[in-house]
């Protein structure tokens, strides 16, 4: 596949979580989905992105995530990313803000045969947490 089809792969795959449709992940998802790191608890594979969004969604029911940057080399493509949304729910036992939240991450997959095979990502956490009120530094 050529890189602008491996980026168009990430973009849709982004519309999907943003959509909240999840049972569309399987368009863009590997059934043998590798991802090393999700949330602690959460199964992996496509089961546990599932989870993992539900979790977003219970705390910030409009949960977004925009795309900054797209960068693809061979099979790779590595997503700058800001997620947002108002914390009106819990959030993995943290009560409700009521504030706009807005952290950013970034994640890198590998494409094989036109679907996400192996997803690694890194979330800055530190910033969710302070805004969530329960870390000050």
């Amino acid at each position: 596949m050529s890189l602008e089809e491996n980026k168009a792969i990430v973009r849709h795959y982004q519309e999907i979580y943003n959509s909240n449709n999840l049972d569309q992940l399987t368009e863009v998802l590997s059934e043998s989905l590798l991802t090393p790191k999700i949330m602690a608890g959460v199964p992996t594979g496509i089961e546990g992105a599932k989870a993992a969004h539900q979790i977003m969604l219970a705390g910030f029911p409009d949960y977004r995530t925009v795309i900054e940057d797209l960068v693809a080399e061979g099979d790779k493509v590595v997503a700058r990313i800001t997620m947002s949304g108002m914390n009106t729910g819990t959030f993995m036992g943290i009560p409700p803000t009521g504030k706009f939240i807005s952290f950013t991450g970034v994640y890198i997959v590998r494409i094989e045969h036109g679907k996400i095979v192996e997803h690694w990502g890194e979330e800055d956490g530190v910033s969710l947490l302070q805004q969530l009120g329960v870390l000050q530094l």
